[in-house]
C-alpha cells in the first residue's frame, strides 16, 4: 500500500471501531466515554501529539487539544463522522461551555489512565453527569488488528530484524552497552523507523540475567552473552524483538540454556492459534523450561500484545483471566527467557500475527544462537 491507501484503510478501521465502541456504550447504558490514554486516542483519531482528550458520544466525536497542536491536529485527524475539533487549554470547561454535554448523564472513563484529581475536577465541572469506570472496553477493542495495522507492525518488525543483523557486524569487545544501544537506535532511524519503541535494553555478561537491564557503561567482554531488546516504529505501530548472542565462543552451559529457551519458544509458537486461552500459551513454554530444571528462572510472562503501544492486551501469562483467549487478528510477542543470577540470561522474542487460518512470524531475523 502507498501512504494514501494506508491512511484510507486506517480511517476505515477507526470508523468501524467507533461504531463498536458506541454499541458497547449502549449495552452499558452510557451516553459517552471520556478517553484520556494517548495510544487509544491515536487508534481512534490518528492524532500523534502528546496532549489530547476525546469525548465520544453516541452521535459526535469531540477532540480536544491545545493551540500548540492545532495545525498538527488539522493535518492528522481522521475525517470521522461527527468529528468536532476543540482548541483549548481548559478542555473540561470547554466541553461544558460549548454544549457538548447536553443530554449526557452517564459518562464512562478510563480508571487506569485518569487520575483521581481529574475525575474530581470532571465531576465538578460536568455536573450533573455521573462518571462510571469503564474497564477493558477500549483495551479489548484494539486487540484484533486490521490488515493495515498488521502490515505496519510487520514493516516495523522487518526493520528491527535488519538492525539486529547489522549490529552483529558492528559489535566488538570493549564497546559499552550504551554505545551498542546508540548503534541500534541510529541504525533503526537510518533504516526507516520513526524512533525507538521503548528504552533499548542491552545487557551483557552477568547483567544479561536482568530481564529489563537497561544499557549501562559496562564494557562488552569476550565469550559472554549479550542480550538486546528493542523495537521500531512505522506509522505509529511498534515492533518488539529480543536476541541473545555470544561475543566470542559459547560455553557448553551457554548452549544448553539457549537451547532450552529456543525449544520453549518453538513449542509455544507451534501451539498458537486463534481461540487458544492466553494462559495456556504461557503454560506450553513454561512446561519446557520447568522440565529442564529452570522453572524458577523464567521470571515473566510468555508475551503480550503490541500495536500503538509496546505493551497491550492480551497478556500471555499464568495470571491471565481464564476467559481471555487470543482472537483472530491479535499480534503478540513470544519471549520465553531463563535468567541465572550472577551468571547470565537468555531471552528470544519474536512478533507473531495470529490469524483465523494460522500464525505468521513477523520477525525475520534468525532465532538461532550466533557467535560473533
Amino acid at each position: 500500500m502507498d501512504s494514501r491507501q494506508l491512511r484510507q484503510a486506517l480511517v476505515q478501521t477507526a470508523t468501524e471501531r467507533l461504531q463498536q465502541l458506541r454499541e458497547q456504550l449502549q449495552r452499558q447504558r452510557l451516553d459517552a466515554v471520556y478517553v484520556t490514554y494517548l495510544p487509544h486516542i491515536r487508534y481512534l483519531t490518528g492524532f500523534s501529539g502528546t496532549a489530547a482528550q476525546l469525548l465520544v458520544t453516541l452521535e459526535a466525536v469531540h477532540f480536544l487539544t491545545d493551540d500548540r497542536y492545532e495545525e498538527q491536529a488539522r493535518q492528522e485527524l481522521f475525517p470521522l463522522p461527527g468529528l468536532v475539533l476543540h482548541i483549548s487549554r481548559e478542555p473540561m470547561a470547554t466541553l461544558a461551555q460549548q454544549g457538548a454535554l447536553v443530554g449526557i448523564e452517564r459518562v464512562g472513563f478510563q480508571p487506569s489512565y485518569l487520575s483521581y484529581a481529574l475525575v474530581l475536577q470532571a465531576r465538578r465541572r460536568w455536573r450533573p453527569c455521573r462518571f462510571v469506570p469503564l474497564r477493558d472496553v477500549l483495551e479489548e477493542l484494539f486487540i484484533a488488528k486490521a490488515p493495515v495495522e498488521v502490515e505496519l507492525i510487520s514493516r516495523a518488525a522487518r526493520i528491527a530484524s535488519r538492525v539486529y543483523e547489522a549490529i552483529l557486524e558492528r559489535v566488538r569487545v570493549g564497546m559499552t552497552e550504551q554505545e551498542l544501544a546508540a548503534e541500534i537506535s541510529y541504525l533503526a532511524r537510518y533504516m526507516g523507523s520513526e524512533g525507538d519503541a521503548f528504552d533499548i535494553i542491552v545487557a551483557s555478561g552477568e547483567r544479561s540475567a536482568l530481564p529489563h537491564g537497561r544499557a549501562s557503561l559496562r564494557r562488552l567482554r569476550a565469550n559472554e552473552f549479550v542480550t538486546v531488546d528493542f523495537g521500531c516504529i512505522v506509522g505509529g505501530y511498534v515492533s518488539d524483538m529480543t536476541r541473545t548472542f555470544v561475543l566470542g565462543r559459547a560455553t557448553a552451559e551457554h548452549r544448553r540454556v539457549y537451547q532450552v529457551v529456543r525449544e520453549a519458544q518453538q513449542r509455544a509458537l507451534e501451539s498458537l492459534h486463534a481461540g487458544i486461552p492466553a494462559r495456556e500459551a504461557d503454560a506450553v513454554a513454561r512446561r519446557v523450561i520447568e522440565a529442564a530444571g529452570f522453572g524458577a528462572y523464567f521470571r515473566h510472562s510468555l508475551g503480550h500484545g503490541i500495536g500503538r503501544s509496546v505493551h497491550e492486551p492480551p497478556a500471555l501469562s499464568p495470571r491471565a483471566p481464564r476467559r481471555q483467549r487470543l482472537p483472530a487478528g491479535a499480534v503478540v510477542t513470544i519471549e520465553p527467557g531463563i535468567y541465572l543470577p550472577g551468571c547470565f540470561g537468555v531471552r528470544i522474542e519474536d512478533d507473531v500475527h495470529v490469524a483465523a487460518d494460522g500464525v505468521s512470524l513477523l520477525t525475520t531475523a534468525s532465532p538461532e544462537l550466533v557467535s560473533v
